[in-house]
């Protein structure tokens, strides 16, 4: 009941803000590079740097960020790499979402589906093979799609923890279905 994420991360951290549910605080531009703080630790940073965290950013979410520096000016600082997010105890549930948490996760996904299991994240299963099209189950519209057809997906995997799926269905047969699309994640509220 453990979801894994390994996406892409690009932030922009603000002077004065940390970045998102981490202790490593952007202080400004220094005279020799950026004045970061990690963990209450001052830090000298420079394009190219690595800034890493591992620890919660909620109950039940673990992170394991892995950050370059790519570039800074007084007002912010900018990082790229890529998260881990180990999500315990998820619990799909379809739903309205909240996206204004400052901590959001987004990038590419593809899952193989077996037939009768659900799409990771989400309440959507995969049901039968029909002549020309796929059933689908765990939705409230429409439940058939042919390949290319778009499968849209939202609610949350635990309490503060959204989730956003827009996938197409790539492919399948009378055993499984592959999808592919984006994930989006928001983090609290």
């Amino acid at each position: 009941d453990t979801l894994r994420y390994n996406l892409p991360t690009a932030i922009k951290v603000d002077v004065g803000e940390s970045l998102p549910g981490t202790q490593i605080i952007y202080e400004g531009r220094g005279e020799n590079g950026a004045n970061v703080l990690v963990n209450g630790q001052r830090a000298l940073k420079r394009s190219g740097d690595s800034l890493y965290w591992k620890g919660n950013l909620a109950d039940g979410v673990a992170a394991d960020i892995r950050v370059r520096l790519a570039w800074f000016n007084e007002e912010a600082m900018y990082v790229v790499g890529t998260t881990q997010l180990d999500i315990r105890q998820a619990r799909p549930t379809p739903g309205q979402i909240v996206t204004t948490s400052a901590t959001k996760f987004g990038g590419p996904a593809t899952y193989l589906v077996r037939k009768g299991n659900a799409i990771p994240g989400s309440s959507v299963t995969y049901e039968e093979k029909m002549p020309d099209e796929a059933r689908l189950g765990g939705i409230l519209d429409y439940p058939y799609r042919k390949a290319g057809d778009s499968i849209f997906w939202e609610g949350t995997l635990r309490p503060g923890v959204y989730i956003r799926l827009d996938l197409r269905l790539l492919q399948y047969d009378t055993s499984s279905m592959r999808v592919g699309g984006l994930v989006a994640l928001w983090i609290g509220s």
